[in-house]
């Protein structure tokens, strides 16, 4: 496929009308190769999959072309393949009757709906029929055991999203362009917080949730600054790289559900077969949720694994907003929001040491599995930098502090009784009930108004730095 070379050695020309199309639409035409500026394999993610990959699968040999890695080239040039049609129909009938429509379709059903556009109608033909292609008793108990993930590795996948915003090519360029860490702080932390909380909610399977319905929300925003941000960088930008926010990238945060108990099971604490299976089903109903179409659905654990070793050794290198996205997303004005609802004390106190805390919490414990030379590279020339951490001897200390954390968890696993009010909380999702409270009594506090419809006029591209 795309690796095919001419005489000259040269990759064949691509054609605008040879990638630019909705796979949903046209399911027999030819896999479009990887889009050249992403056809290679940073070195950057090569230890990280090693550590979390390499007991189930052959890390190296499963990104060499085959079926599963050409079916993800071919979605690196598009968008959710259910919200282009929306995000058309948005641009046809004017943005606010879009977003109208789509708000009551969310919350009341599209039946009641008044002449929806087709496209509506398609999106919630396949959002209502959703939970019913998944065994949501499986992934009842997948989420479970994601939500029993140590809190080392839950620092661990938490820290990695900070590495992965700053370090992946896509993202850190798509979100450097949109400008929304650097001008709209706080709303942008808030809302992706509080909806990867929601995530972990039981009511996630429930199509009338308010997480449910959160998550497509977030999802139509993706698609509506994905075609603003196609329109800024224009066709050749566009040839070159793909969609700014393409599908096969929200594979990997779709999957993130999985990511901590595999750095669990890479320290030790193994899982069996059956809950690996458990951990997909509960992954593929996020993913699929999240935007990945029905094509890309991995049939089980190790296929999924697969699938993510791939999308990640696909990271590339960081766009040049690096640097200033890194200062962006963990700056200490985050943590400040955070602490909007402590006591006095607590928050000065928080406030003196928040690039320690940061450094502490939000880099070191990715270098885990990065490598800490890796951080050292995502804080250069960021504020960090001259702050002078050793993060070498952080990263080896949130190790030590894994291991133990890991060793623990086993003892606990254990024994032949469980905590019954630990098991409520997970059961319930109280953690996280708590930490949306919290962000919702902030966002309140600061009169942010959490819609996620914060990219409903950014079709045009005009407001991006691009």
């Amino acid at each position: 496929m795309g690796g095919c070379m001419t005489v000259t050695g040269e990759r064949p020309e691509i054609i605008l009308t040879d990638v630019d199309f909705n796979r949903r639409d046209h399911p027999d035409r030819p896999l479009r190769p990887i889009p050249p500026g992403r056809d290679h394999f940073a070195d950057q993610w090569r230890r990280m999959r090693e550590i979390m990959f390499g007991e189930w699968i052959d890390v190296d040999k499963e990104v060499e072309p085959n079926e599963l890695t050409r079916l993800r080239d071919d979605y690196f040039w598009q968008g959710d393949e259910h919200m282009i049609g929306v995000v058309d129909a948005f641009e046809r009938i004017g943005h606010e009757q879009g977003r109208a429509m789509f708000e009551q379709a969310l919350t009341q059903g599209i039946d009641t709906v008044e002449n929806p556009p087709q496209e509506l109608v398609d999106l919630f033909e396949h959002l209502d029929n959703l939970p019913k292609q998944f065994d949501l008793v499986a992934a009842e108990r997948g989420r479970m055991l994601a939500m029993s993930s140590t809190m080392a590795a839950t620092t661990i996948i938490r820290a990695w999203a900070v590495y992965e915003t700053a370090m992946t090519g896509d993202i850190s360029a798509a979100t450097g362009a949109t400008g929304r860490f650097a001008d709209d702080g706080p709303r942008r932390f808030i809302e992706t917080a509080r909806v990867f909380a929601e995530f972990t909610l039981p009511e996630i399977f429930d199509r009338h949730s308010e997480a449910f319905c959160d998550v497509v929300r977030v999802r139509l925003m993706h698609a509506l600054a994905s075609r603003g941000l196609r329109r800024k960088w224009g066709d050749d930008l566009y040839l070159k790289f793909g969609e700014p926010i393409p599908v096969t990238s929200l594979l990997g945060f779709g999957s993130g559900m999985l990511l901590g108990r595999l750095v669990d099971h890479a320290f030790g604490r193994k899982l069996t077969p059956q809950q690996l299976e458990d951990l997909a089903e509960y992954s593929s109903f996020s993913g699929r949720l999240w935007g990945a179409p029905e094509r890309l659905y991995s049939p089980n654990g190790i296929e999924l694994i697969k699938s993510l070793n791939y999308v990640l050794s696909r990271g590339g290198n960081p766009s040049p907003w690096r640097a200033e996205l890194v200062d962006a997303v963990a700056g200490p004005e985050h943590l400040q929001t955070l602490t909007d609802t402590l006591p006095g004390l607590l928050k000065k106190v928080i406030y003196k040491y928040a690039n320690t805390i940061t450094a502490t919490i939000a880099f070191a414990p990715a270098g885990v599995v990065f490598g800490y030379e890796q951080i050292e590279a995502m804080l250069k020339d960021t504020m960090f930098e001259p702050l002078g951490y050793d993060i070498r001897r952080r990263v080896k200390n949130f190790e030590r502090l894994t291991k133990l954390n890991v060793r623990v968890a086993m003892l606990a696993d254990r024994v032949p009784w469980s905590n019954p009010i630990r098991e409520h909380r997970k059961r319930t999702g109280a953690a996280a009930r708590e930490r949306i409270a919290m962000l919702d009594k902030i966002a309140a506090g600061r009169q942010i108004p959490l819609t996620y419809t914060h990219h409903d006029r950014s079709t045009s591209g005009e407001g991006f730095t691009g």
